[in-house]
C-alpha cells in the first residue's frame, strides 16, 4: 500500500511538471510575440518621431529662398558643380576659390513705380513763414525743391448708394384741365439690378470673385474681412453671388 501511494505521488508531481513544462512554453511564446509587438512599435515611433521633427523644421525652421540639400530628396537642380579645389601643401587643406561677386545696378523710383499713377503735392509754408522774419512783408513763392518719392496706398472702401430716378411732367400739357388732357409723366429709365431683389453690385461681386480665385482668399475669411469694415456679410450670401454671377 506504501508503494502504491508513493507511485501515485510520482505520477502526481510528473503530471505538475509536465503541466509547468506547458505553461512555461507557452509563456515563452508569449515572450516571443510580445517582443516583436514591441520591435514594430519602436519602429513607428522612430518613424513618427523623424517626421516630427521633419514638419517642425519645416514649421518653425529658419527661412530662406536659398535651395537646401534634404535627406533622401534629390535634387532637380544642377547648375553649379564643384569644381576640383587644389591642394594648399603648405597647410595640407583645400583651399575656396569665391567667384566674383557682380553687383547690380540699384533701380530708381521710376523703375519700380512704372505704370502708377503719380501726382504731386507742394508742402506750403506755415503761416509764420509766409512774413519775412527781417520787415514782415509777405513772401512770394518763387518755386518748389524736390524732397523725396513715397508710395502710398488707398484701403477699399464701401459705400451705400441710394438710388432714384428722375420724374418729368410736360409744363403745358400740366396747365391743361385734367378733364381736357392727361398729363403726361416721363421717369428715367433704370437698369437692370445684377441680381433681382439684391443690393449686391457689380463691383462688389467682382471684388469677392476676384479675392476667392485670384487671391485664395476663402469666404469665411472675407466674411470677417468685410465685418472689420463694418458691414455684415455672410459666407452664405457671398456665395449665393457667386454661384448667381457665374
Amino acid at each position: 500500500m506504501a508503494k502504491d501511494a508513493k507511485d501515485s505521488k510520482i505520477m502526481e508531481q510528473k503530471d505538475m511538471i509536465s503541466q509547468l513544462n506547458m505553461m512555461i512554453s507557452s509563456q515563452n511564446e508569449l515572450i516571443m510575440s510580445l517582443r516583436g509587438t514591441v520591435e514594430e512599435c519602436n519602429s513607428t515611433i522612430t518613424g513618427l518621431r523623424e517626421q516630427v521633427e521633419y514638419l517642425t523644421g519645416k514649421l518653425f525652421g529658419t527661412s530662406s529662398e536659398k535651395s537646401k540639400n534634404n535627406k533622401g530628396q534629390l535634387s532637380l537642380f544642377n547648375e553649379a558643380e564643384q569644381e576640383a579645389q587644389p591642394m594648399d601643401e603648405s597647410q595640407g587643406s583645400e583651399t575656396a576659390i569665391v567667384k566674383e561677386h557682380t553687383r547690380h545696378a540699384k533701380r530708381t523710383g521710376d523703375e519700380i513705380f512704372k505704370g502708377v499713377p503719380s501726382r504731386d503735392e507742394a508742402l506750403p509754408l506755415s503761416e509764420e513763414q509766409k512774413h519775412c522774419p527781417d520787415c514782415g512783408t509777405e513772401m512770394k513763392v518763387i518755386g518748389k525743391e524736390f524732397v523725396r518719392l513715397e508710395f502710398r496706398f488707398t484701403p477699399a472702401k464701401g459705400e451705400v448708394v441710394n438710388i432714384y430716378r428722375e420724374t418729368a411732367k410736360c409744363p403745358k400739357c400740366s396747365t391743361a384741365s385734367a378733364m381736357a388732357r392727361n398729363i403726361q409723366f416721363v421717369k428715367a429709365n433704370v437698369p437692370e439690378a445684377l441680381i433681382p431683389h439684391s443690393y449686391a453690385s457689380a463691383s462688389v461681386v467682382a471684388w469677392m470673385m476676384y479675392q476667392k480665385y485670384a487671391n485664395a482668399m476663402p469666404l469665411y475669411r472675407q466674411e470677417q474681412d468685410w465685418k472689420q469694415m463694418g458691414i455684415t456679410l455672410s459666407r452664405a450670401t457671398l456665395a449665393n453671388w457667386s454661384i448667381h454671377c457665374s
